[in-house]
This record gives C-alpha cells, structure tokens and sequence, in this order.
C-alpha cells in the first residue's frame, strides 16, 4: 500500500474516534445482508399479499457489549456495539416477498386490508421477534475476531379475511469472522473495533431464506393461489 493512503487512514481515524466521542455512544454496525441466490429458483405464487412486520421488530435495535477483561484486549470507549436488526430484517423480507408473491405491500397494521388502488389483498404474512442473541469476542492473541447471532421470528400467513392458516417459529444462526492481516487494518480495530456486521447478515440471510422455503412450500397458501372450483 502506498505511504499516501497509511496517512490518509491515520488522518481520518482520530476523526472518526473524536466524532464517537462526541455522540456519545458508538455508531450503529453497517447491515448488508444479501439474499439467497436459492430465493430466486423458487415458484413465484399469484398472490397479493401484505407484509405486517410487528413494531418492535421493524424497529428492533440490538446493542452487544464486546468483553474487555481479556488480556491483551484493546479496550473501546464505547464496547457496545449497536446493530439496527429490525430495520434491516424488514427490508429483506420485503425483498423476498416481492420475488414470491405477484405482489407485495408493506402493512402498518393488521386492519389495512387493501392497497391504495382498493386491489383486495389474498392474504398477510404476519412477523414478530422472538429472540435476539448476538456473542462478540475477541482473541487478541492471534488479532481474531468472532460474532455470533442466534435470530428467531414468528412468522404468521393469514388468508383474506384475517383467519390464521399457519404459525412457524422460523430460526437461524449466523457467524462471522474478522482477522488483522494489515497495519491499517490493525489501526483500525484499536479505533473502531472488528468488524461483527458480517455475523448478523449471515443470520438475516439465512432466516429470510428459511422463511422464504417455509411459504413455497406451504400446501395451505398452495391451496389459497388455487382453489379448487
């Protein structure tokens, strides 16, 4: 890497240490989780279909403390670490249900039960946060950082008239991995910390696909895209 660039990151770091500390509190983890790449392979239904995320999922924040009594441990003003969960798992979801349905809203309640254009909906896809666990550790020996995120949602398919068909506890774990491989790298995990973000994608993409396989192949909803005559 070139000189310039070393103090480029040297410059920019003790700025981005001092605006921490100015706000207070660390800033959120940067989400970006992409979806299953299996999603896309899976029969669209001819359905229109809200999308109700429960309120304290859609605005779901999760903040992981990060152990500091190891030794050798750099130790953060700040070592919570903060994930916007529910912001993001929304917009997956979202994602996933505009590539399996005809037609996808996202829902502020249960009571709206038609579309701007008075298109009816055929049903709801109802989800809520069960549980939330995110791990952060660190092993300074070897400059390696571990995430974990146990994530699981209810998630509910109700038909036009808001009778429940089915109710499935829909889980997932993700995992990531962060080393130093590089001097930068190094400043900047004495500044900022890891990189844990990569953790709680892994978790969201694999709940998202879980959910996705569990509405393809659900034989009520099947039922409900071809009622028998």
């Amino acid at each position: 890497m070139k000189p310039v660039s070393y103090k480029w990151c040297f410059a920019v770091l003790p700025c981005l240490l001092l605006l921490g500390c100015l706000s207070g509190t660390r800033p959120y983890v940067r989400l970006s989780p992409k979806l299953d790449k299996h999603i896309y392979q899976l029969t669209p239904l001819p359905l229109t279909v809200g999308v109700y995320i429960e309120p304290t999922l859609r605005n779901y924040i999760q903040k992981a403390p990060l152990k500091q009594d190891e030794t050798g441990t750099p130790y953060y003003v700040f070592p919570d670490f903060i994930f916007p969960i529910g912001e993001t798992l929304t917009s997956e979801i979202l994602e996933m249900s505009h590539i399996l349905f005809k037609k996808a809203v996202l829902l502020d309640s249960l009571q709206d039960t038609t579309l701007s254009t008075q298109e009816a909906l055929d049903g709801i896809l109802a989800v809520s946060l069960k549980h939330s666990e995110i791990k952060l550790r660190m092993e300074s020996s070897v400059w390696r950082a571990i995430g974990r995120h146990n994530l699981s949602v209810t998630a509910s398919f109700l038909d036009a008239k808001r009778n429940k068909v089915w109710t499935s506890e829909i889980a997932a774990e993700g995992k990531g991995l962060d080393f130093v491989t590089t001097r930068v790298e190094y400043e900047w995990w004495m500044t900022t910390g890891p990189k844990f973000g990569p953790a709680v994608d892994d978790a969201i993409q694999k709940l998202t696909y879980a959910l996705a396989q569990k509405i393809a192949a659900s034989k009520e909803i099947a039922d409900i895209s071809h009622p028998l005559k």
